[in-house]
């Protein structure tokens, strides 16, 4: 990959898409979500030379979104760390840290999930995301966000439980709908 513009136009157009849906899972906002994206590929850019290519294209394909998408992924949080206003931390019981199981409907597509996500607060998807997505553990998070981990894992417990209270409302509504 040169560093032409032409090779970079490319590049956008290529994988806009896929960096468009990594940073929808950390940004509600649509403008958010497209200013993230943008600067994601300005980042990439930038750093291009940094990447290590591999002659193989099924293996290169699959570095390079892997690649793009831990830059999609940094921008995002440093978008959501920069607009964070202060929150509050609060401690939560290790009762509350129990994780409550949701019998998944085996209809419940990627679309009806993410909607899910996306009407979580901000704060509380990014983490979700980072925790249950991305495998970073609560340590990391609070590095990356600048929270206490306990903070960390109080926010992924409100996820977790916002979440199954929105899948009951939205399967209900549904399931009343098709009875």
């Amino acid at each position: 990959m040169n560093k032409t513009e032409r090779s970079k136009s490319f590049l956008y157009k290529k994988y806009y898409g896929y960096v468009m849906a990594v940073v929808g899972r950390y940004v509600a906002m649509e403008m958010e979500a497209q200013e993230a994206a943008n600067e994601s590929f300005v980042k990439a850019f930038r750093k291009l030379e940094t990447f290590q290519m591999h002659e193989d294209d099924d293996i290169l394909d699959r570095t390079f979104r892997s690649w793009l998408a831990r830059i999609a992924v940094n921008t995002s949080i440093d978008l959501l760390r920069a607009k964070k206003t202060t929150y509050t931390y609060d401690e939560v019981s290790e009762e509350n840290l129990l994780s409550h199981s949701v019998m998944i409907n085996d209809q419940l597509a990627v679309d009806d999930i993410m909607k899910l996500l996306q009407r979580l607060p901000d704060i509380q998807r990014a983490i979700f995301n980072l925790f249950e997505i991305e495998g970073f553990t609560h340590e990391e998070i609070g590095k990356k966000l600048d929270i206490p981990e306990s903070t960390s894992r109080t926010y992924l417990t409100r996820a977790k439980h916002k979440l199954r209270k929105l899948y009951v409302e939205e399967f209900s509504v549904s399931h009343n709908m098709h009875s």
